[in-house]
Protein backbone atom coordinates (compact mmCIF):
# COMPACT_ATOMS: atom_id res chain seq x y z
CA UNK A 1 0.00 0.00 0.00
CA UNK A 2 1.35 3.40 -0.95
CA UNK A 3 1.60 5.79 1.98
CA UNK A 4 0.92 9.47 1.78
CA UNK A 5 4.01 11.73 1.99
CA UNK A 6 6.35 8.82 1.24
CA UNK A 7 8.54 10.50 -1.35
CA UNK A 8 12.32 10.74 -1.72
CA UNK A 9 12.16 14.38 -2.78
CA UNK A 10 10.00 15.36 0.19
CA UNK A 11 12.49 13.74 2.56
CA UNK A 12 15.37 15.47 0.77
CA UNK A 13 13.65 18.85 1.05
CA UNK A 14 12.86 18.36 4.73
CA UNK A 15 16.38 17.10 5.40
CA UNK A 16 17.92 20.16 3.74
CA UNK A 17 15.56 22.57 5.50
CA UNK A 18 15.65 21.34 9.11
CA UNK A 19 19.33 22.16 9.89
CA UNK A 20 18.93 25.64 8.45
CA UNK A 21 15.84 26.20 10.59
CA UNK A 22 17.68 24.85 13.64
CA UNK A 23 20.54 27.28 12.99
CA UNK A 24 18.04 30.14 12.71
CA UNK A 25 16.40 29.09 16.00
CA UNK A 26 19.88 29.03 17.58
CA UNK A 27 20.39 32.57 16.31
CA UNK A 28 17.05 33.75 17.70
CA UNK A 29 17.65 32.05 21.05
CA UNK A 30 21.13 33.34 21.82
CA UNK A 31 21.95 36.21 19.46
CA UNK A 32 18.74 38.06 18.70
CA UNK A 33 20.40 41.34 19.75
CA UNK A 34 22.59 41.11 16.59
CA UNK A 35 21.45 41.41 13.03
CA UNK A 36 21.66 38.21 11.03
CA UNK A 37 24.54 39.62 8.99
CA UNK A 38 26.51 40.48 12.15
CA UNK A 39 25.78 37.03 13.57
CA UNK A 40 27.12 35.24 10.49
CA UNK A 41 30.15 37.54 10.48
CA UNK A 42 30.78 36.84 14.17
CA UNK A 43 30.45 33.10 13.63
CA UNK A 44 32.79 33.19 10.62
CA UNK A 45 35.40 35.41 12.30
CA UNK A 46 35.57 33.17 15.37
CA UNK A 47 35.56 29.95 13.29
CA UNK A 48 32.32 28.81 14.87
CA UNK A 49 30.12 28.67 11.79
CA UNK A 50 30.95 25.10 10.77
CA UNK A 51 31.02 23.78 14.33
CA UNK A 52 27.61 25.18 15.17
CA UNK A 53 26.15 24.04 11.86
CA UNK A 54 27.40 20.51 12.54
CA UNK A 55 25.45 20.59 15.79
CA UNK A 56 22.36 21.80 13.95
CA UNK A 57 22.45 18.70 11.75
CA UNK A 58 21.17 16.82 14.79
CA UNK A 59 17.80 18.41 14.01
CA UNK A 60 17.49 15.91 11.15
CA UNK A 61 17.06 13.10 13.66
CA UNK A 62 13.48 14.16 14.38
CA UNK A 63 12.12 13.83 10.82
CA UNK A 64 14.31 10.80 10.12
CA UNK A 65 13.00 8.79 13.06
CA UNK A 66 9.50 10.16 12.48
CA UNK A 67 9.56 8.78 8.96
CA UNK A 68 11.00 5.48 10.17
CA UNK A 69 8.34 5.19 12.89
CA UNK A 70 5.51 5.83 10.42
CA UNK A 71 7.10 3.46 7.87
CA UNK A 72 7.76 6.08 5.23
CA UNK A 73 11.07 4.63 4.12
CA UNK A 74 11.48 6.68 0.94
CA UNK A 75 11.17 9.93 2.87
CA UNK A 76 13.60 8.64 5.50
CA UNK A 77 16.00 7.79 2.68
CA UNK A 78 15.70 11.38 1.42
CA UNK A 79 16.58 12.77 4.86
CA UNK A 80 19.56 10.42 5.03
CA UNK A 81 20.67 11.48 1.56
CA UNK A 82 20.53 15.14 2.62
CA UNK A 83 22.81 14.27 5.53
CA UNK A 84 25.32 12.82 3.06
CA UNK A 85 25.11 16.02 1.01
CA UNK A 86 25.71 18.16 4.11
CA UNK A 87 28.54 15.83 5.14
CA UNK A 88 30.23 16.25 1.76
CA UNK A 89 29.85 20.03 1.96
CA UNK A 90 31.26 20.15 5.48
CA UNK A 91 34.17 17.89 4.52
CA UNK A 92 34.94 20.19 1.62
CA UNK A 93 34.95 23.29 3.79
CA UNK A 94 36.96 21.69 6.59
CA UNK A 95 39.60 19.86 4.58
CA UNK A 96 39.89 21.61 1.23
CA UNK A 97 38.76 25.23 1.55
Amino acid sequence: MKKRFDNLYLGLAIGMLFPVLAYFVYYLYDFRFMSLKEFIGHQTYNSLLLDNFKRCLIANLAPFFGFIYTERMKSARGVLFSMFIYGAMLAYFVFIA
